[in-house]
């Protein structure tokens, strides 16, 4: 007899088969049990999750005429004729291959017909997503009103793709990505049925390897089986489906703490000599980084990462020198390596390349508590520690301020008006900390990313203030929330809402803190515009017709003396005046 593949040999049977799929079997089941099954039906998820076998039980459990309604009896003529390979009732159809409108009034024409053998004639369609605009606009009106013998199942792993038509016309089911421990549960199942030996490490790779796919398992499974026979180990395994094992990965990330970059080459030279391919060492390794931040944060069980104790403690212990902004950044640089590769002529030198950089690069340095040292002395732990971290932020001041100036220069060969813009817009760059000399005049930046909050209230109770510092040597720092208006008084709608909702005045605080990076003593105070004040505010509320006025006398003299007012303006054109062949020799002669 023919090797059947474990894929096919171990398929689900009936509803109570289903492995990770539960809630949908339920579902199915309760519909059939109480007479409400729906005429059409859309199975979506990602590949081998059971979709089409879910289609095939639910199909086969319809038809059988077996006395258990919810398990096929595979002896009555309706099972039999499943199970020979092309029943009489049910009709499969790839829609990878059967795109066109010919292909969906061929199975128009067969709905008409009753079932042969069973209760219902069903249509299952695979991969529906794929086809084209006029196929489902041809589909419509039987799908709607189907005969009451017909069913339809539309299976897809792209439902985003199905028009909304469609949708709206179905019973929608999605079926979920399957756990390790679900696949892990089901392999130990069919080795124990098959006589064979394999540690729960062993099954762990397969369900791993799987990403969610129960068939993807399974085909693994298959492939390791037809090497390892009934004894399979998990070196054994790893070797033949060419995952790195996890040593790799912890020489590695020892390295880049150690800036080894030699050490980061020889890895990749091992790995290349066991025969494992870039892709799965990448994704390995992102896994690697995943567990170790995770083990940090005690975010997750052993069994949760699905690693053991002592896999678990080996994490949590090593590279201490790497902080987790060092474990981010390097996950960064990992998946941007994983984008680059596939466009890259020379995998390896990229890969080496990379994990060269990572572990050339220095530490990172907290920049916050940097700043925050320099603002308040008293949080340094020494003048040479004050020093080194004022040199430090002083660097990043220096690249970030080249930054900015580079993209100013940019804007204003762009826009001549740019930074005169900027200027009345009170904008002062993208940076999310300040020293205490610029606090006060970067106050409207930070009102504007407030408003950005959608706290409506909260945005609008700090409309028309200014911040006023105090004395800048000063821990905690004095800020005072000035409340400006055409005259002093202090009973404004603004300072109202400060004082009716106390957690407005603790917001703010917490936001200049975090912008400051010290402690903050903030106070609330009001009083009138000053006359430069009231200039800017009046210049702000004229028009640009009213400006020219007041700034051209001899446009004021012309209005006034005709009586003239503005219909409507229009942007002038700017004229290019060609010079004259005597005015271009004079300066040709210059140059």
């Amino acid at each position: 007899m023919a090797y059947v593949a474990m894929a096919r040999k171990w398929r689900p049977q009936s509803f109570s088969d289903m492995v990770g799929q539960e809630h949908i079997a339920q579902t199915l089941q309760n519909a059939i049990e109480g007479g409400r099954l729906h005429h059409a039906f859309l199975f979506t998820g990602t590949r081998g999750v059971g979709k089409t076998t879910s289609a095939r039980i639910l199909a086969r459990t319809l038809n059988c005429t077996g006395g258990d309604p919810l398990h096929p009896c595979g002896e009555c003529p309706s099972c039999k004729d499943f199970t020979s390979g092309s029943p009489m009732d049910v009709f499969e159809i790839d829609a990878a291959s059967n795109t066109g409108v010919d292909n969906i009034r061929d199975v128009i024409e067969r709905v008409q017909y009753p079932p042969v053998i069973g209760k219902y004639k069903i249509f299952i369609i695979d991969e529906v997503h794929m086809l084209s605009t006029g196929a489902f606009n041809a589909l419509l009106k039987t799908l709607e009103e189907p005969p009451e013998h017909v069913i339809f199942i539309f299976a897809t792993t792209e439902v985003n793709k199905v028009p909304q038509t469609i949708l709206s016309r179905v019973q929608r089911f999605d079926f979920k990505r399957l756990s390790v421990e679900q696949v892990r549960s089901r392999l130990r199942f069919i080795c124990e049925q098959e006589s064979i030996n394999a540690s729960d490490e062993t099954l762990d790779v397969f369900a791993e390897k799987a990403d969610g796919s129960m068939r993807d398992g399974l085909t693994y499974f298959d492939q390791a089986y037809a090497f390892t026979g009934s004894e399979m180990t998990a070196d054994a395994v790893r070797s033949v489906l060419g995952i790195p094992p996890v040593e790799l990965f912890f020489t590695l990330i020892n390295a880049i703490e150690a800036h080894d970059l030699k050490a980061c080459f020889k890895m990749v030279d091992d790995s290349c000599k066991r025969g494992i391919e870039f892709t799965p060492l990448l994704d390995g390794f992102g896994k690697f980084l995943r567990n170790l931040l995770y083990t940090r944060l005690d975010a997750f069980t052993p069994d949760v990462l699905n690693v053991s104790e002592e896999l678990y403690t080996k994490y949590k212990s090593s590279v201490p020198g790497l902080k987790n902004g060092d474990i981010l950044r390097i996950s960064k640089m990992l998946i941007d390596l994983q984008a680059a590769l596939r466009y890259s002529t020379n995998p390896r030198l990229l890969v080496e390349t990379t994990f060269a950089r990572m572990a050339w690069l220095d530490h990172l340095t907290d920049l916050r508590r940097a700043l925050a040292a320099i603002n308040d002395p008293s949080k340094a732990s020494g003048s040479a520690d004050q020093e080194a971290l004022k040199k430090k932020v002083t660097e990043v001041s220096t690249m970030l301020d080249a930054q900015e100036e580079a993209k100013a220069i940019r804007r204003k060969n762009e826009n001549p008006f740019a930074a005169l813009q900027e200027g009345f817009a009170g904008g002062y760059g993208n940076a999310a900390t300040y020293s205490r000399y610029e606090i006060a005049a970067a106050w409207n930046s930070i009102k504007a990313r407030i408003a950005d909050d959608f706290d409506f209230t909260f945005s609008v109770a700090l409309n028309d203030t200014v911040l006023e510092t105090g004395n800048l040597q000063e821990t905690p720092f004095p800020i005072m929330l000035t409340y400006v208006g055409d005259t002093a008084n202090s009973d404004n709608w603004g300072i109202r809402q400060m004082e009716e909702h106390p957690e407005y005045l603790d917001r703010l605080k917490q936001i200049l803190e975090d912008r400051l990076q010290t402690p903050v003593v903030l106070s609330i105070q009001s009083r009138a515009y000053t006359e430069s004040e009231l200039h800017l505010k009046r210049q702000a509320q004229l028009s640009p017709f009213e400006l020219d006025k007041q700034n051209d006398p001899n446009l004021k003299r012309l209005i006034d003396v005709f009586n003239a007012e503005l219909i409507f303006s229009t942007k002038m054109k700017k004229q290019v005046v060609e010079k004259q062949p005597d005015e271009q020799i004079q300066d040709q002669e210059k140059d």
